[in-house]
Protein backbone atom coordinates (compact mmCIF):
# COMPACT_ATOMS: atom_id res chain seq x y z
CA UNK A 1 0.00 0.00 0.00
CA UNK A 2 1.47 3.35 -1.14
CA UNK A 3 1.33 6.65 1.08
CA UNK A 4 0.88 10.17 -0.37
CA UNK A 5 4.50 11.57 -1.29
CA UNK A 6 3.93 14.97 -1.83
CA UNK A 7 2.59 17.39 0.59
CA UNK A 8 2.98 20.61 -1.58
CA UNK A 9 2.41 24.34 -0.21
CA UNK A 10 3.62 27.50 -1.14
CA UNK A 11 6.23 29.74 -0.03
CA UNK A 12 7.52 33.11 -0.68
CA UNK A 13 11.26 33.57 -1.44
CA UNK A 14 12.99 36.96 -1.77
CA UNK A 15 12.92 38.80 -5.36
CA UNK A 16 16.70 38.20 -5.22
CA UNK A 17 16.31 34.73 -5.80
CA UNK A 18 14.75 35.17 -8.85
CA UNK A 19 18.34 36.24 -10.37
CA UNK A 20 20.34 33.90 -7.89
CA UNK A 21 19.08 30.72 -8.47
CA UNK A 22 18.32 30.95 -12.15
CA UNK A 23 22.12 31.97 -12.46
CA UNK A 24 22.99 28.74 -10.64
CA UNK A 25 20.71 26.55 -12.76
CA UNK A 26 22.72 27.93 -16.08
CA UNK A 27 18.85 29.46 -16.97
CA UNK A 28 17.43 32.62 -17.90
CA UNK A 29 16.20 35.01 -15.15
CA UNK A 30 12.76 35.44 -16.63
CA UNK A 31 10.41 35.36 -13.93
CA UNK A 32 8.32 38.41 -13.43
CA UNK A 33 6.41 37.01 -10.76
CA UNK A 34 8.32 37.11 -6.80
CA UNK A 35 6.31 34.86 -5.48
CA UNK A 36 8.24 31.45 -6.48
CA UNK A 37 7.35 28.02 -5.88
CA UNK A 38 8.51 25.58 -4.28
CA UNK A 39 7.78 22.11 -2.97
CA UNK A 40 7.92 20.23 0.42
CA UNK A 41 6.66 17.37 1.66
CA UNK A 42 7.82 14.96 4.63
CA UNK A 43 10.66 12.61 3.91
CA UNK A 44 10.48 9.39 4.04
CA UNK A 45 13.02 6.86 6.61
CA UNK A 46 15.81 6.11 4.16
CA UNK A 47 17.05 2.41 4.44
CA UNK A 48 20.45 0.53 3.06
CA UNK A 49 19.81 -2.60 1.64
CA UNK A 50 22.70 -5.19 0.41
CA UNK A 51 23.71 -8.24 -1.53
CA UNK A 52 23.76 -8.14 -5.63
CA UNK A 53 20.71 -5.13 -5.52
CA UNK A 54 21.98 -3.31 -2.96
CA UNK A 55 20.76 0.25 -3.07
CA UNK A 56 19.30 3.15 -0.76
CA UNK A 57 15.54 2.90 -0.29
CA UNK A 58 12.91 4.97 1.48
CA UNK A 59 10.32 3.47 3.30
CA UNK A 60 7.66 2.80 0.56
CA UNK A 61 10.07 0.41 -0.92
CA UNK A 62 11.37 2.84 -4.14
CA UNK A 63 15.01 3.18 -5.07
CA UNK A 64 16.54 6.91 -3.86
CA UNK A 65 19.05 8.40 -5.58
CA UNK A 66 20.74 10.90 -3.34
CA UNK A 67 22.50 13.84 -5.30
CA UNK A 68 23.32 17.20 -3.80
CA UNK A 69 26.40 19.02 -2.74
CA UNK A 70 28.68 19.17 0.51
CA UNK A 71 27.97 22.36 2.68
CA UNK A 72 30.96 23.59 5.21
CA UNK A 73 29.04 26.48 6.85
CA UNK A 74 28.90 24.46 10.19
CA UNK A 75 32.20 22.97 10.09
CA UNK A 76 35.26 24.98 12.51
CA UNK A 77 37.83 25.74 10.65
CA UNK A 78 41.21 27.38 11.45
CA UNK A 79 41.22 30.84 10.97
CA UNK A 80 44.57 32.69 9.93
CA UNK A 81 43.59 35.72 9.21
CA UNK A 82 40.81 37.73 12.06
CA UNK A 83 39.45 39.68 9.37
CA UNK A 84 38.89 36.21 6.84
CA UNK A 85 36.27 33.89 8.02
CA UNK A 86 36.80 30.58 7.38
CA UNK A 87 33.91 29.49 6.52
CA UNK A 88 30.09 31.34 5.43
CA UNK A 89 27.42 32.37 7.43
CA UNK A 90 24.65 28.96 6.67
CA UNK A 91 21.42 30.39 6.03
CA UNK A 92 18.05 28.90 5.07
CA UNK A 93 18.73 30.64 1.93
CA UNK A 94 21.30 28.19 0.95
CA UNK A 95 18.99 25.18 1.63
CA UNK A 96 16.17 27.56 -1.00
CA UNK A 97 18.98 27.88 -3.60
CA UNK A 98 20.02 24.48 -3.13
CA UNK A 99 16.54 23.03 -3.81
CA UNK A 100 16.49 24.79 -7.11
CA UNK A 101 19.03 22.53 -8.46
CA UNK A 102 16.86 19.60 -7.74
CA UNK A 103 18.98 18.43 -5.37
CA UNK A 104 17.61 16.26 -2.83
CA UNK A 105 20.85 15.70 -0.55
CA UNK A 106 23.10 17.75 1.45
CA UNK A 107 26.51 16.24 3.38
CA UNK A 108 27.10 18.56 5.99
CA UNK A 109 30.02 19.00 7.66
CA UNK A 110 30.09 18.98 11.57
CA UNK A 111 33.38 19.06 13.62
CA UNK A 112 34.45 17.13 16.59
CA UNK A 113 36.22 19.99 17.84
CA UNK A 114 33.04 22.09 18.27
CA UNK A 115 31.08 19.02 19.23
CA UNK A 116 33.07 18.25 21.93
CA UNK A 117 35.34 21.07 22.75
CA UNK A 118 36.25 20.13 26.00
CA UNK A 119 36.79 16.42 27.07
CA UNK A 120 33.98 14.61 27.95
CA UNK A 121 31.84 17.80 27.12
CA UNK A 122 29.04 17.58 24.60
CA UNK A 123 28.56 20.89 23.31
CA UNK A 124 24.52 20.65 23.27
CA UNK A 125 24.59 24.52 21.34
CA UNK A 126 26.44 23.23 18.54
CA UNK A 127 23.73 20.37 18.41
CA UNK A 128 21.14 22.62 18.17
CA UNK A 129 22.74 24.90 15.06
CA UNK A 130 22.93 21.11 13.55
CA UNK A 131 19.26 20.71 14.29
CA UNK A 132 18.35 23.89 12.72
CA UNK A 133 20.18 23.15 9.44
CA UNK A 134 18.38 19.77 9.76
CA UNK A 135 15.33 21.90 9.96
CA UNK A 136 15.78 24.27 7.01
CA UNK A 137 16.87 21.19 5.13
CA UNK A 138 13.43 19.25 6.16
CA UNK A 139 11.58 22.54 4.92
CA UNK A 140 13.04 22.47 1.04
CA UNK A 141 12.51 18.77 0.91
CA UNK A 142 16.46 17.98 1.51
CA UNK A 143 17.71 15.33 3.41
CA UNK A 144 21.04 15.71 5.41
CA UNK A 145 24.15 13.53 5.74
CA UNK A 146 25.78 14.06 8.79
CA UNK A 147 29.58 14.30 8.10
CA UNK A 148 32.51 13.52 11.00
CA UNK A 149 34.78 15.89 8.72
CA UNK A 150 38.51 16.05 9.09
CA UNK A 151 41.23 17.49 6.86
CA UNK A 152 44.62 17.07 8.41
CA UNK A 153 43.15 15.69 12.08
CA UNK A 154 42.07 19.14 13.26
CA UNK A 155 42.20 22.80 14.06
CA UNK A 156 45.51 22.96 16.23
CA UNK A 157 48.21 21.27 13.98
CA UNK A 158 49.24 24.85 13.09
CA UNK A 159 52.47 26.17 13.71
CA UNK A 160 52.62 29.13 16.30
CA UNK A 161 54.32 32.16 15.52
CA UNK A 162 57.53 32.32 17.25
CA UNK A 163 58.26 28.71 16.55
CA UNK A 164 61.32 27.85 14.57
CA UNK A 165 60.73 24.75 11.65
CA UNK A 166 63.39 22.63 10.88
CA UNK A 167 65.52 22.39 7.59
CA UNK A 168 63.04 21.00 4.58
CA UNK A 169 60.38 22.02 6.79
CA UNK A 170 57.66 25.11 6.64
CA UNK A 171 54.76 26.18 9.28
CA UNK A 172 51.81 24.61 8.86
CA UNK A 173 48.47 26.55 8.95
CA UNK A 174 45.42 24.63 10.84
CA UNK A 175 42.93 22.85 9.73
CA UNK A 176 39.64 20.95 10.81
CA UNK A 177 38.65 18.14 12.79
CA UNK A 178 39.97 16.98 15.80
CA UNK A 179 39.53 19.28 18.83
CA UNK A 180 43.27 20.52 20.53
CA UNK A 181 43.17 17.88 23.31
CA UNK A 182 42.99 15.18 20.90
CA UNK A 183 46.39 16.72 19.07
CA UNK A 184 49.47 15.66 19.72
CA UNK A 185 52.32 18.16 20.08
CA UNK A 186 50.46 21.14 19.78
CA UNK A 187 52.24 24.26 19.41
CA UNK A 188 55.40 23.05 19.04
CA UNK A 189 57.98 22.16 16.12
CA UNK A 190 56.48 18.78 15.76
CA UNK A 191 53.59 20.78 13.54
CA UNK A 192 55.99 22.20 10.86
CA UNK A 193 55.03 19.94 7.76
CA UNK A 194 57.24 18.69 4.80
CA UNK A 195 55.28 19.86 1.29
CA UNK A 196 51.87 18.29 2.17
CA UNK A 197 49.57 18.93 5.00
CA UNK A 198 49.35 15.77 6.14
CA UNK A 199 53.38 15.44 6.48
CA UNK A 200 54.31 16.52 10.08
CA UNK A 201 54.78 14.54 13.28
CA UNK A 202 52.07 16.43 15.03
CA UNK A 203 49.25 15.50 12.31
CA UNK A 204 50.80 11.14 11.82
CA UNK A 205 50.95 10.70 16.00
CA UNK A 206 47.54 12.13 16.17
CA UNK A 207 46.26 9.60 13.76
CA UNK A 208 48.96 7.11 15.43
CA UNK A 209 47.12 7.71 18.85
CA UNK A 210 44.09 7.66 16.98
CA UNK A 211 44.15 4.89 15.40
CA UNK A 212 45.67 3.00 18.90
CA UNK A 213 43.55 4.51 21.23
CA UNK A 214 46.04 5.76 23.11
CA UNK A 215 44.68 7.74 25.93
CA UNK A 216 40.84 6.47 24.90
CA UNK A 217 41.32 9.24 22.37
CA UNK A 218 39.11 6.92 19.51
CA UNK A 219 36.55 6.40 22.63
CA UNK A 220 36.07 10.03 23.01
CA UNK A 221 34.69 10.26 19.01
CA UNK A 222 33.31 6.93 19.58
CA UNK A 223 31.31 8.64 21.85
CA UNK A 224 30.56 11.93 20.12
CA UNK A 225 28.61 9.79 17.38
CA UNK A 226 26.94 7.74 20.19
CA UNK A 227 25.56 11.61 21.25
CA UNK A 228 25.02 12.45 17.97
CA UNK A 229 22.87 9.65 16.94
CA UNK A 230 20.84 10.14 20.01
CA UNK A 231 20.00 14.01 19.08
CA UNK A 232 18.67 12.52 15.64
CA UNK A 233 17.19 9.19 16.32
CA UNK A 234 13.73 10.27 15.24
CA UNK A 235 14.70 12.46 12.44
CA UNK A 236 14.07 10.77 8.79
CA UNK A 237 15.68 14.31 7.59
CA UNK A 238 18.62 12.75 8.13
CA UNK A 239 19.87 10.33 5.69
CA UNK A 240 22.75 8.62 8.04
CA UNK A 241 26.04 9.25 9.48
CA UNK A 242 29.56 9.81 7.36
CA UNK A 243 31.88 8.46 10.12
CA UNK A 244 35.23 10.11 9.25
CA UNK A 245 35.99 11.77 6.25
CA UNK A 246 39.30 10.97 4.39
CA UNK A 247 40.67 9.15 6.65
CA UNK A 248 44.77 9.07 7.08
CA UNK A 249 46.35 5.84 6.20
CA UNK A 250 48.58 6.56 9.31
CA UNK A 251 51.91 5.62 9.96
CA UNK A 252 51.56 2.04 8.97
CA UNK A 253 49.35 1.84 5.51
CA UNK A 254 47.84 -1.61 4.88
CA UNK A 255 47.73 -2.39 8.82
CA UNK A 256 45.95 0.96 10.02
CA UNK A 257 44.01 2.16 7.49
CA UNK A 258 42.81 -1.52 6.90
CA UNK A 259 42.74 -3.45 10.20
CA UNK A 260 42.46 -0.62 12.70
CA UNK A 261 40.49 1.40 10.53
CA UNK A 262 37.82 -1.33 10.26
CA UNK A 263 38.06 -1.45 14.48
CA UNK A 264 36.78 2.21 14.62
CA UNK A 265 34.34 1.38 12.42
CA UNK A 266 32.73 -1.22 14.24
CA UNK A 267 32.78 0.74 17.37
CA UNK A 268 31.51 3.98 16.18
CA UNK A 269 28.48 1.52 13.93
CA UNK A 270 27.92 -0.13 17.54
CA UNK A 271 27.91 2.79 19.69
CA UNK A 272 25.05 4.88 16.70
CA UNK A 273 23.02 2.05 17.10
CA UNK A 274 23.12 1.53 20.60
CA UNK A 275 22.41 6.12 21.01
CA UNK A 276 19.22 5.60 18.31
CA UNK A 277 18.26 2.70 20.21
CA UNK A 278 18.56 4.75 23.83
CA UNK A 279 16.56 7.67 22.16
CA UNK A 280 13.68 5.27 20.87
CA UNK A 281 14.88 6.22 17.64
CA UNK A 282 15.44 3.96 14.10
CA UNK A 283 18.44 2.75 12.17
CA UNK A 284 19.98 5.40 10.17
CA UNK A 285 22.50 4.69 7.62
CA UNK A 286 25.88 4.56 7.82
CA UNK A 287 28.70 5.66 4.85
CA UNK A 288 32.12 4.72 5.76
CA UNK A 289 35.22 5.83 3.45
CA UNK A 290 38.31 4.06 2.69
CA UNK A 291 41.71 5.79 3.53
CA UNK A 292 42.47 9.19 1.43
CA UNK A 293 44.95 7.59 -0.96
CA UNK A 294 42.62 4.07 -1.74
CA UNK A 295 39.16 5.57 -2.49
CA UNK A 296 40.01 4.76 -6.52
CA UNK A 297 41.33 0.86 -5.40
CA UNK A 298 39.09 -2.11 -6.03
CA UNK A 299 40.11 -3.21 -2.89
CA UNK A 300 40.59 0.06 -0.64
CA UNK A 301 40.14 -1.66 2.97
CA UNK A 302 39.11 -1.03 5.66
CA UNK A 303 38.97 -4.26 7.12
CA UNK A 304 36.86 -6.77 8.48
CA UNK A 305 34.11 -6.10 6.03
CA UNK A 306 30.94 -4.34 7.06
CA UNK A 307 27.69 -5.27 5.80
CA UNK A 308 26.49 -6.70 8.77
CA UNK A 309 28.24 -5.48 11.53
CA UNK A 310 26.36 -4.83 14.30
CA UNK A 311 28.96 -4.44 16.91
CA UNK A 312 28.33 -4.11 20.53
CA UNK A 313 25.88 -2.59 22.36
CA UNK A 314 28.48 -0.68 24.38
CA UNK A 315 30.52 0.39 21.61
CA UNK A 316 33.31 -1.51 22.50
CA UNK A 317 35.76 -3.25 19.53
CA UNK A 318 34.72 -6.22 20.49
CA UNK A 319 31.92 -6.72 18.38
CA UNK A 320 31.50 -9.47 15.76
CA UNK A 321 32.46 -8.65 12.14
CA UNK A 322 29.65 -10.36 11.03
CA UNK A 323 26.86 -8.99 13.31
CA UNK A 324 23.83 -11.95 14.79
CA UNK A 325 21.81 -8.39 13.94
CA UNK A 326 22.22 -8.14 10.62
CA UNK A 327 22.30 -4.49 10.09
CA UNK A 328 22.59 -3.92 6.63
CA UNK A 329 22.24 0.00 6.78
CA UNK A 330 25.47 0.79 5.50
CA UNK A 331 26.92 2.15 2.40
CA UNK A 332 30.52 2.39 0.82
CA UNK A 333 31.43 6.06 0.34
CA UNK A 334 34.91 6.80 -1.33
CA UNK A 335 36.09 10.19 -3.26
CA UNK A 336 35.75 10.19 -6.29
CA UNK A 337 38.62 12.52 -7.13
CA UNK A 338 40.23 10.53 -10.71
CA UNK A 339 41.09 13.01 -13.40
CA UNK A 340 41.29 15.49 -10.92
CA UNK A 341 43.34 15.39 -7.57
CA UNK A 342 43.73 12.10 -6.83
CA UNK A 343 47.21 11.27 -5.62
CA UNK A 344 46.93 7.41 -7.96
CA UNK A 345 46.56 7.38 -11.95
CA UNK A 346 43.50 6.09 -13.80
CA UNK A 347 40.05 7.83 -15.63
CA UNK A 348 36.79 8.30 -14.59
CA UNK A 349 35.44 5.10 -15.72
CA UNK A 350 38.02 3.33 -14.24
CA UNK A 351 37.62 4.76 -11.21
CA UNK A 352 33.40 4.16 -11.42
CA UNK A 353 34.46 0.28 -12.52
CA UNK A 354 36.40 -0.18 -9.18
CA UNK A 355 34.50 1.34 -6.55
CA UNK A 356 31.45 -0.76 -8.13
CA UNK A 357 33.71 -3.71 -7.58
CA UNK A 358 34.71 -2.26 -4.47
CA UNK A 359 31.05 -2.13 -3.33
CA UNK A 360 30.58 -5.33 -4.26
CA UNK A 361 33.09 -7.04 -2.35
CA UNK A 362 31.50 -4.93 0.74
CA UNK A 363 28.09 -6.33 -0.65
CA UNK A 364 26.81 -2.61 -0.34
CA UNK A 365 25.61 0.16 -2.85
CA UNK A 366 28.31 3.13 -3.11
CA UNK A 367 28.10 6.83 -2.81
CA UNK A 368 30.97 9.09 -4.16
CA UNK A 369 30.49 11.48 -1.18
CA UNK A 370 32.87 14.00 -2.82
CA UNK A 371 33.50 15.03 -6.54
CA UNK A 372 34.83 17.96 -8.51
CA UNK A 373 37.48 19.16 -11.08
CA UNK A 374 39.34 22.50 -10.69
CA UNK A 375 41.07 22.94 -14.14
CA UNK A 376 41.94 26.46 -15.57
CA UNK A 377 40.37 25.90 -18.65
CA UNK A 378 36.49 25.62 -18.34
CA UNK A 379 36.00 23.59 -21.20
CA UNK A 380 38.37 20.86 -19.48
CA UNK A 381 35.67 21.55 -16.54
CA UNK A 382 32.98 21.25 -18.87
CA UNK A 383 34.22 18.08 -20.36
CA UNK A 384 34.87 15.85 -17.16
CA UNK A 385 32.01 17.32 -15.27
CA UNK A 386 29.34 15.93 -18.14
CA UNK A 387 31.41 12.39 -18.28
CA UNK A 388 30.58 12.19 -14.65
CA UNK A 389 27.43 12.64 -14.53
CA UNK A 390 27.02 10.43 -17.43
CA UNK A 391 29.31 7.98 -15.23
CA UNK A 392 26.78 8.06 -12.05
CA UNK A 393 23.38 8.16 -14.20
CA UNK A 394 24.63 4.55 -15.97
CA UNK A 395 25.97 3.07 -12.26
CA UNK A 396 22.20 4.65 -10.91
CA UNK A 397 24.33 6.13 -7.65
CA UNK A 398 24.49 9.66 -6.25
CA UNK A 399 26.98 11.35 -4.76
CA UNK A 400 28.22 15.11 -3.43
CA UNK A 401 29.51 17.63 -4.92
CA UNK A 402 32.43 19.57 -3.28
CA UNK A 403 31.72 22.11 -2.60
CA UNK A 404 28.78 24.79 -2.17
CA UNK A 405 30.36 28.07 -1.03
CA UNK A 406 33.91 28.06 0.51
CA UNK A 407 34.96 31.23 2.48
CA UNK A 408 37.92 32.63 1.13
CA UNK A 409 39.93 32.62 4.80
CA UNK A 410 38.97 28.71 4.33
CA UNK A 411 42.91 26.89 5.02
CA UNK A 412 42.13 25.58 1.14
CA UNK A 413 42.99 28.79 0.00
CA UNK A 414 45.84 29.49 2.70
CA UNK A 415 47.86 26.35 2.59
CA UNK A 416 51.16 27.83 4.13
CA UNK A 417 51.08 30.65 7.37
CA UNK A 418 51.63 34.10 6.44
CA UNK A 419 50.06 33.71 3.35
CA UNK A 420 47.25 35.76 3.16
CA UNK A 421 45.19 34.45 0.00
CA UNK A 422 43.72 36.89 -2.78
CA UNK A 423 40.34 36.09 -3.35
CA UNK A 424 38.32 38.02 -5.52
CA UNK A 425 35.00 37.43 -3.56
CA UNK A 426 34.22 36.46 -0.02
CA UNK A 427 33.17 32.78 -1.14
CA UNK A 428 33.35 30.77 -4.39
CA UNK A 429 31.53 28.06 -4.84
CA UNK A 430 28.97 26.00 -6.96
CA UNK A 431 26.56 28.99 -5.94
CA UNK A 432 28.59 31.27 -8.38
CA UNK A 433 29.48 28.23 -10.66
CA UNK A 434 26.31 27.74 -13.05
CA UNK A 435 28.28 25.51 -15.63
CA UNK A 436 28.63 23.17 -13.19
CA UNK A 437 25.49 23.69 -10.90
CA UNK A 438 23.55 22.88 -14.46
CA UNK A 439 24.95 19.47 -14.95
CA UNK A 440 24.09 18.83 -11.25
CA UNK A 441 20.49 20.08 -11.57
CA UNK A 442 19.85 17.73 -14.65
CA UNK A 443 16.28 15.61 -14.96
CA UNK A 444 17.26 12.69 -12.43
CA UNK A 445 14.35 10.42 -10.71
CA UNK A 446 14.88 11.36 -7.19
CA UNK A 447 12.54 8.30 -6.45
CA UNK A 448 11.24 5.30 -8.47
CA UNK A 449 9.64 2.29 -7.77
CA UNK A 450 11.17 -1.08 -7.58
CA UNK A 451 14.71 -1.54 -8.51
CA UNK A 452 16.66 1.26 -11.67
CA UNK A 453 17.19 -0.66 -14.54
CA UNK A 454 19.15 2.32 -17.06
CA UNK A 455 19.16 6.24 -16.58
CA UNK A 456 19.98 8.90 -18.94
CA UNK A 457 19.79 12.69 -18.85
CA UNK A 458 20.78 14.79 -21.74
CA UNK A 459 22.06 17.56 -20.27
CA UNK A 460 21.79 20.78 -22.41
CA UNK A 461 17.99 20.21 -22.99
CA UNK A 462 16.72 18.29 -19.96
CA UNK A 463 15.86 14.99 -21.33
CA UNK A 464 15.52 12.01 -19.41
CA UNK A 465 15.11 8.12 -19.33
CA UNK A 466 14.18 5.63 -17.03
CA UNK A 467 13.67 1.85 -16.66
CA UNK A 468 13.10 -0.60 -14.18
CA UNK A 469 11.11 -3.09 -12.45
CA UNK A 470 8.82 -3.58 -9.69
CA UNK A 471 6.60 -6.00 -7.98
CA UNK A 472 4.21 -3.72 -6.96
CA UNK A 473 1.08 -1.72 -9.27
CA UNK A 474 0.99 2.21 -8.16
CA UNK A 475 3.84 3.27 -7.26
CA UNK A 476 5.11 6.79 -7.52
CA UNK A 477 8.08 8.13 -9.26
CA UNK A 478 9.27 11.37 -7.97
CA UNK A 479 11.00 12.96 -11.08
CA UNK A 480 13.05 16.12 -11.40
CA UNK A 481 13.30 18.21 -14.59
CA UNK A 482 15.36 21.51 -14.35
CA UNK A 483 13.57 24.75 -15.68
CA UNK A 484 15.54 24.75 -19.18
CA UNK A 485 13.00 21.77 -19.92
CA UNK A 486 10.44 24.77 -20.69
CA UNK A 487 7.53 21.86 -21.34
CA UNK A 488 8.46 19.11 -20.02
CA UNK A 489 5.92 15.82 -21.60
CA UNK A 490 6.47 12.36 -20.30
CA UNK A 491 5.49 9.22 -22.01
CA UNK A 492 6.23 5.21 -21.34
CA UNK A 493 5.16 2.00 -21.06
CA UNK A 494 3.19 0.67 -17.74
CA UNK A 495 4.00 4.45 -15.90
CA UNK A 496 1.67 7.33 -16.00
CA UNK A 497 1.72 10.84 -15.06
CA UNK A 498 -0.37 11.54 -11.68
CA UNK A 499 1.00 15.40 -10.78
CA UNK A 500 3.00 17.44 -11.59
CA UNK A 501 4.01 20.91 -9.84
CA UNK A 502 6.48 23.73 -11.24
CA UNK A 503 8.80 24.97 -8.45
CA UNK A 504 11.76 27.17 -8.28
CA UNK A 505 13.87 25.69 -10.84
CA UNK A 506 12.29 23.41 -12.32
CA UNK A 507 9.64 20.81 -12.15
CA UNK A 508 8.64 18.09 -9.82
CA UNK A 509 6.29 15.55 -11.38
CA UNK A 510 4.78 12.25 -10.28
CA UNK A 511 4.63 9.30 -11.82
CA UNK A 512 2.98 5.74 -10.75
CA UNK A 513 3.21 2.40 -12.50
CA UNK A 514 0.56 0.96 -14.07
CA UNK A 515 1.29 -3.12 -13.72
CA UNK A 516 3.83 -4.71 -11.80
CA UNK A 517 7.42 -5.93 -14.09
CA UNK A 518 9.11 -3.34 -16.17
CA UNK A 519 8.32 -0.44 -16.79
CA UNK A 520 9.79 2.55 -18.83
CA UNK A 521 9.25 6.79 -18.34
CA UNK A 522 10.89 9.09 -21.08
CA UNK A 523 10.56 13.18 -20.26
CA UNK A 524 10.87 15.16 -23.58
CA UNK A 525 11.33 18.84 -23.78
CA UNK A 526 9.30 20.88 -26.42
Amino acid sequence: MTRTYFTLRRRVLFTLATVLIPLATGAPATHADPLLHTTTQQVGTLHATSGPDARIVDDAGRTVLLRGVNVNGLGQYYQEWPDLPATTTLTEDDFARIAALGSNVVRLIISWSALEPARGHIDQAYLDRIAQAVSWARAHDIYVLLDMHQDAWGVAVNTPDGVSCPPFTQAGVGWDGAPAWATAFVGTAATCRVSKRELSVAVQSSFANFYLDVNGVQTELVNTWAAVAARFAQDPTVAGYDLLNEPNPGLIPGFDDYVLLGNFYRRAVAAIRSGEQAAGGFRHIVFFEPSVITGSLPFPGPLPLLTSASGSASGSASGSASGSAGDDDIVYAPHQYNESISPLPGTLATGFADTTTAANGYGTTFFNGEWGFWDSDPAVIADKTRRFAALEDSHLVGGTYWQWRQACGDPHNILTRGTRPQCTAPDTGLADDPATAAVIARSYPRAAPGQLTALTSDIPSGAMTLTGTTDRSGGPADLWVPQRCANPVLTGTHIAETERQQVTGGWRITAATTATGDYRLQITCS
